[in-house]
């Protein structure tokens, strides 16, 4: 008797502890995200958006200071009107002290050649840009602003 009694404790010991390694385990597995991730999410996002041309997207991500100056309309039109076409962007590399991040990016890139027989210069530049955390927010801050 004294032996299943024991046997019974010693299963319910079992179910109990890996239950309690079950739970710190899983607490591990969700800890909150860093500002660098956030950054580097948040940029690329904005990346993809303009290189997919989704301006109303990628306008999401401009700080409010920007968004106050110049409309969705404002940042198309610009956009629209530039020389150089994006074909790609990807995240490289960011540092970031308190508020404030600098995020950089390989950018490829087209422009149409004013050299005869050339007719698209292709190229990839590093194009570093400026991000802000207000309002417990990730804003990028575009330049002039």
């Amino acid at each position: 008797m004294i032996r299943m009694k024991n046997k019974r404790l010693m299963t319910r010991v079992a179910a109990i502890a890996s239950t309690v390694v079950f739970v710190l385990l899983a607490g591990c597995a969700t800890v909150a995200p860093t500002a660098v991730n956030i950054v580097a999410e948040r940029s690329q996002a904005r990346w993809d958006a303009l290189l997919a041309r989704d301006y109303e997207a990628a306008y999401s991500y401009y700080s409010p200071g920007f968004r106050s100056k110049a409309s969705v309309v404002d940042l198309e039109i610009k956009m629209r009107l530039q020389r150089v076409r994006w074909t790609a962007a990807k995240y490289r590399d960011d540092t970031c002290t308190g508020d404030t991040c600098t995020v950089r990016f390989d950018v490829n890139y087209e422009v149409n050649s004013p050299v005869p027989g050339v007719s698209v210069w292709k190229g990839v530049d590093l194009i570093e840009e400026h991000w802000i955390k207000t309002g417990g927010e990730w804003w990028y801050v575009a330049p002039g602003t």
